[in-house]
């Protein structure tokens, strides 16, 4: 053989270059093993002439060529230029792409080549050694299991701070390969995975974004698998600075639209970013009706559908004249859906408050299914929202909304409503009955087994009630007795629904409503009337019975009228209110805690 490795003083002279060919000769055809050699790894601090040395260790320990030696892997399939390149061991490095330069586009188990290792390491000489000697230049494009290329990862490694000054490992490495970039004209067509441009905008590295805007342009050109550009990422991430440098190198961006037809606008309107709506909309869009995706959705469409109020507020006030408003607040989607169905659908209510406060909108509008935004409110079985169903139509028919079943059937869309009124009248019964039912049932039995019971035989007047002469049990039993009859009534009432004639089985619904509403108020007297006759001989106890009970007993009563009148105005300012009180109240709790917390700071 032509050269024979031995450790005696004179045969170790040999250069690390001759000593790896005469390794390379011997064994080429050895079965490889499925690791990485623990003596091979102890190379991390050593130099080129101890990672041969364990070579030859493996070579003669385990009878393998020496390229099989150098392709074994670890068990997260890095190989030893991953290593190295980690490590930052550049004797090692060069002996390994002289000799075998294909391990450069080997990848571990996360899809990275040992330049992504190098560079989420931040080993700028490992970086700068795997792209001079490597032979494979396309290495610089190839993208990772999270779709980053190796310049995607020194965008995202570049730290704002040493950005001003620009110096630093970081910013060397990121200018590196932006060299590497521009010098290969079809760097725009090579490159794989997500857009360095990208990194730049998700980080808010204005900066840095500038400086590749300028060498590689052509990368503002690219789009992402949804067909978004730089333009987009910018507007869903909220990075104003992003957009505003856009828009003074490539502003037609503005008008570009994605695989669904929307306009990056769109997409800020969708996140409820307000700065970046405003810059877009600067000189931007003289017409707003104009901006629609393939849904036929504007952008108050959009910011609707999203619950996003405070850019329908920022839309409102941008254009303020009114012709302008009142297209954007009565434009159709593809569903005929205007902004206030959307918002209705989803039980956004802050939308839906902006939007019925604009004196031009139309609250009667029918979408495709012959439906009002009240129709689509009531038929909304929406759970996302932090709104109950019940304001969202307090809202509506405070500002004047009605329902398509209760205009003339002359002036309905023709076969377009999917629930008749005597559908809804039918299961408004069926509900009135179950509960009236339940009432008689209750207040039967509380009539029977009366509070304290009854005198002995042994008593003057045996069976009487013990409690006779208690004023809360005299309370008790007329209140109890209104209950029962009233409840009663509404049984007999709603007999007269199963009626052919729909208006009188309207009737029938309209007369048990009221009814129905005393019958409960009655039970809920009687049932504080008992507990105070029961514990009133203890004060105190008393005292907190009336005073929990009184406002939950008035709570009762003013929900009881919203149910029973579902589409009083009156019925409904009462409900606004109360959940306007309620959100007043939450905000007043969230500063009260936090105000330790802003003295502290």
């Amino acid at each position: 053989m032509h050269y024979a490795i031995s450790l005696d003083e004179r045969e170790t002279r040999a250069t690390p270059n001759e000593r790896l060919e005469a390794l390379k000769a011997r064994y080429p055809q050895l079965q490889m093993t499925n690791r990485i050699s623990n003596m091979v790894i102890s190379t991390k601090e050593g130099g080129v002439d101890k990672f041969i040395d364990a070579l030859e260790k493996v070579f003669e320990l385990r009878k393998l060529g020496l390229p099989l030696i150098i392709d074994q892997v670890t068990p997260s399939r890095n190989s030893l230029l991953h290593l190295t390149a980690s490590f930052g061991n550049l004797d090692v490095m060069e002996l390994i792409l002289l000799h075998f330069p294909y391990t450069v586009t080997l990848k571990n188990s996360l899809k990275d080549t040992p330049l992504h290792v190098a560079v989420q390491d931040q080993r700028f000489n490992a970086i700068e050694m795997l792209i001079r000697l490597g032979t494979y230049s396309e290495i610089i494009y190839w993208k990772n299991e999270d779709g980053k290329s190796p310049f995607y990862l020194a965008v995202e490694k570049c730290n704002p701070s040493h950005l001003k000054d620009r110096k630093g490992v970081e910013w060397e490495i990121f200018q590196l390969l932006l060299q590497e970039y521009a010098r290969d004209e079809a760097y725009a067509v090579q490159i794989q995975g997500m857009s360095p441009i990208l990194a730049a905008i998700k980080t808010r590295k204005t900066d840095i974004l500038k400086e590749i805007i300028d060498r590689l342009p052509r990368l503002l050109h690219l789009r992402d698998e949804d067909g978004r550009t730089p333009m987009h990422a910018a507007a869903s991430d909220g990075n104003e600075d992003a957009i505003g440098l856009l828009l003074e190198e490539c502003p037609y961006l503005a008008l570009e639209t994605d695989n669904n037809g929307s306009y990056p606008i769109h997409i800020a309107c969708e996140a409820g970013h307000i700065g970046v709506i405003s810059k877009l909309l600067k000189d931007t869009w003289p017409d707003l009706a104009e901006i629609e995706n393939k849904k036929r959705q504007d952008i108050l469409h959009v910011a609707a559908k999203g619950g996003k109020d405070r850019a329908v507020d920022g839309v409102l006030e941008k254009y303020s004249e009114p012709d302008t408003i009142e297209k954007l607040v009565n434009a159709k989607d593809v569903d005929g859906n205007t902004p206030l169905h959307l918002a209705s659908m989803h039980n956004h209510c802050e939308v839906m408050r902006s939007l019925t406060k604009v004196k031009r909108i139309d609250l009667e509008l029918w979408n495709n299914d012959g439906l009002t935004a009240l129709d689509v409110a009531m038929e909304s079985r929406s759970l996302s929202t932090k709104f109950p169903a019940l304001l969202v139509r307090a809202i509506l028919i405070v500002a004047g909304a009605r329902r398509t079943a209760d205009r003339d059937p002359r002036e309905q869309p023709s076969g377009a409503s999917k629930s008749s009124p005597t559908e809804w009248i039918k299961e408004q019964v069926n509900t009135l009955l179950l509960v009236a039912t339940l009432v008689a049932s209750v207040t039967f039995t509380a009539g029977i087994t009366l509070p304290g019971g009854y005198n002995a035989s042994s008593d003057p007047h045996p069976g009487a009630a013990t409690m006779l002469y208690h004023g809360a049990f005299r309370v008790f039993v007329i209140a109890n007795m209104f209950a029962m009859y009233n409840s009663i009534l509404v049984v007999v009432v709603l007999l007269w629904s199963p009626s052919k004639d729909f208006y009188v089985a309207e009737l029938a619904y309209h007369l048990a409503g009221p009814l129905l509403s005393m019958a409960v108020t009655g039970i809920s007297v009687a049932f504080l009337a008992a507990v105070t006759a029961v514990v009133s001989r203890l004060t105190w106890m008393g005292s907190l019975v009336l005073s929990m009970g009184v406002p939950f007993l008035v709570m009762v009563m003013l929900v009881l009228v919203t149910l029973v009148f579902p589409f009083s105005k009156s019925a409904m300012r009462i409900v606004y209110l109360y959940y306007l009180v309620l959100s007043v109240v939450a905000r007043f709790i969230i500063l009260f805690r936090l105000f330790p917390k802003l003295l502290r700071i």
